[in-house]
């Protein structure tokens, strides 16, 4: 099929590279949701105010180069979205002029598409912020929580040793406590964040991060991929899924941890002079699951009587299957991958384990603003 491009303002080879991306998100948007569509025509245009739009006379599904180029590529996939939800009306409703009425709401919900982006103007304030639902009275709750939270993380950096801990043990009490009393199935407000990786391949031992942070943090986690239309390549993702309080801190302790496995790293690789990358990945995992252990015993600390536990059992339960639901609505057909096997460098992952006993989670946490555009 034909696809026409416009604008001098992107090379040749990028702009192609850039419309048979969009062909493949297509098919992929498609075959998720389980829409039956024809593949349209393709075309890029120079818009710097209408970032994307659908002509049902001539079946034509135009993005603008400066949307793609300004804005992370999932802005671009939802803006995909709003214009294959016009053509749903389209194509399968046999209403071209349906605008943004009932039966285009009707299509977004089908293709999962999150409110700002369901509207004929789309206010980017940041991607996370875009896709935020989080205005419930729960959510305001949450962001009182999560104040308290930042405070405690802010004392986490105490030189004393036993004070910095039991901040961050405390931390983990707010938030345990917190999501037991909002586990009700009524507006939950969860929040979808993505942390690009930067990476073509997801290495292990973030793998081993994102374990820690859904069995500690209260946040699903999906492992994805995204396209980066400067590089074009394809990067390795983490998919964060949870309240947004939960998500805020998960994505935090996700910095802390990369942060702290390099610079450990380069502060001790001088003792593994002959293990080459084998100790450095050990040495990582030996973090990781050092800190894992330390999570373990705040958590034992702060165990409830067997007839709570079991109630507090129920109640996780409860919220996961609505939490797994969420994540199902942005990744229906997800499956689930095998574990691999590590092989490791003894004396580096030894040390390692006692060296992440010793972190504790601290410094505050920051957020960021974009701009918008039309939709049609």
């Amino acid at each position: 099929m034909t696809e026409r491009i416009r604008s001098d303002n992107v090379g040749e080879p990028l702009r192609a590279a850039w419309l048979k991306q969009i062909r493949v998100e297509f098919e992929d948007i498609c075959y998720q949701h389980r829409v039956d569509l024809q593949a349209p025509i393709f075309e890029l245009t120079d818009s710097s105010t209408r970032f994307g739009s659908w002509d049902h006379q001539y079946r034509i599904i135009a993005l603008s180069t400066r949307l793609i180029s300004g804005h992370p590529w999932q802005v671009t996939l939802q803006v995909l979205k709003h214009e294959i939800a016009h053509q749903i009306c389209s194509d399968i409703f046999a209403a071209p002029s349906e605008g943004h009425g009932p039966l285009f709401k009707k299509a977004c919900a089908q293709l999962g598409l999150s409110g700002p982006f369901s509207r004929a103007k789309a206010d980017y304030t940041g991607f996370s912020a875009a896709i935020d639902p989080a205005v419930s009275p729960e959510a305001e709750q949450g962001r009182r929580v999560l104040a308290k939270v930042e405070k405690l993380l802010a004392l986490a950096g105490s030189d004393n040793e036993h004070e910095a801990a039991l901040a961050m043990q405390r931390a983990g009490e707010l938030l345990r406590r917190h999501n037991l009393e909002l586990s009700s199935p009524d507006d939950p407000a969860y929040l979808h964040l993505s942390l690009n990786t930067g990476r073509q391949r997801m290495p292990g031992y973030l793998r081993s991060v994102c374990a820690l942070l859904q069995e500690y943090f209260f946040v699903q986690i999906v492992c994805a991929s995204v396209y980066d239309p400067q590089k074009d390549v394809s990067l390795r993702t983490i998919e964060l899924f949870g309240r947004r309080e939960n998500v805020v801190v998960a994505e935090h302790c996700y910095h802390f941890l990369t942060g702290k496995l390099a610079s450990l790293w380069q502060r001790n690789r001088h003792r593994f002079p002959r293990g080459g990358q084998r100790a450095r990945n050990s040495y990582f995992h030996g973090v990781i699951v050092g800190f894992r252990e330390k999570l373990a015993d705040g958590r034992r600390q702060c165990s409830a009587p067997a007839v709570k536990r079991k109630h507090t059992r129920e109640l996780i339960l409860a919220e996961d299957i609505r939490l797994q639901d969420f994540v199902a609505i942005h990744f229906p057909r997800l499956r689930k991958g095998g574990t691999r096997k590590i092989r490791l460098n003894a004396d580096a992952y030894r040390d390692a384990v006692a060296t992440g006993r010793t972190l504790v989670l601290h410094r505050a946490m920051e957020e960021s603003s974009a701009d918008g555009g039309l939709l049609e």
